[in-house]
């Protein structure tokens, strides 16, 4: 897809339809400092807190910061619409994490699989819009 709609997508950190399973979204705020509490079921939410948002770079950083469904204790991430040009784009998404319950690789792998599942919505969904 082109890197405009991939953007898009992350740039509205508010809105999550592109992940499955959601019921729910409470935001609070806007712009950096801005909370996204995201219900899966039950009342517990995941608490993530957008901490930047570069719109020359096409990156956003946020933070889990409550309810975290990772196998860490800290969460910083960052997603990246890079253009690979010809209407073509790619989603870079890292973080830097301290693990929880387990060692760093299979801390690591668990993120990476769960990056791969996410990723998958993003694409679904910036495609079919």
């Amino acid at each position: 897809a082109p890197v405009g709609a991939l953007w898009k997508t992350l740039a509205d950190f508010g809105e999550v339809g592109w992940m499955k399973g959601v019921s729910r979204v409470e935001v609070i705020g806007q712009g950096p400092g801005m909370v996204r509490n995201i219900y899966a079921g039950g009342d517990k939410a995941v608490r993530e807190v957008l901490e930047s948002i570069d719109e020359k770079a096409r990156r956003i950083g946020y933070t889990i910061t409550e309810n975290n469904p990772m196998p860490t204790s800290e969460y910083h991430a960052t997603c990246t619409a890079v253009d690979l040009g010809n209407g073509r784009s790619r989603l870079d998404w890292a973080c830097h994490f301290t693990p929880k319950g387990m060692d760093e690789a299979k801390a690591k792998a668990a993120i990476e699989a769960m990056y791969g599942v996410l990723i998958s919505w993003v694409k679904e969904s910036v495609e079919t819009r």
